[in-house]
């Protein structure tokens, strides 16, 4: 009765540790969606994306066109230069920090320089969102 008992036991772990295999519509299998069962799958594995991971400007961009940190301070330049009088100096970029220098030929007084300082700092901001930005007018 003890051996009966005890190989009824014995099968009865074996059946369950047999029936946990992998299935064709589980997250391990080929099915036809992916992990979370919400998306298809291509035949090459890849997902079927159907929007731009890249459309917000503060994530991270993944692609092989990743904006580098030149290409941020020629953005920076084009902006100065298509929207605004003043002529580019210095930009460059601490972690996420943007320092922007411009110069202009006109005189300003120290209230009139801080708010043409935070007109560009906005037209800027939208240009380049990802950094902070630090803008100086200085007159030549």
């Amino acid at each position: 009765m003890k051996k009966s008992l005890l190989l009824l036991l014995f099968v009865l772990v074996l059946s369950i540790a047999t029936a946990c295999g992998t299935d064709q519509d589980s997250q391990y299998g080929m099915g036809d969606e992916d992990q979370s069962g919400l998306q298809p799958v291509k035949n090459d594995g890849e997902r079927d994306v159907r929007e731009n991971t890249n459309q917000n400007p503060n994530f991270i961009d993944l692609s092989d066109s990743q904006p580098t940190k030149g290409t941020d301070i020629e953005k920076a330049r084009q902006v100065l230069e298509q929207y605004t009088d003043y002529e580019a100096d210095e930009v460059w970029i601490n972690g996420q920090q943007m320092w922007v220098t411009a110069h202009t030929k006109e005189k300003m007084t120290e209230e009139q320089r801080n708010k043409e300082e935070a007109k560009l700092n906005k037209q800027l901001t939208r240009a380049l969102p990802r950094y902070k930005l630090n803008v100086q007018i200085k007159e030549r």
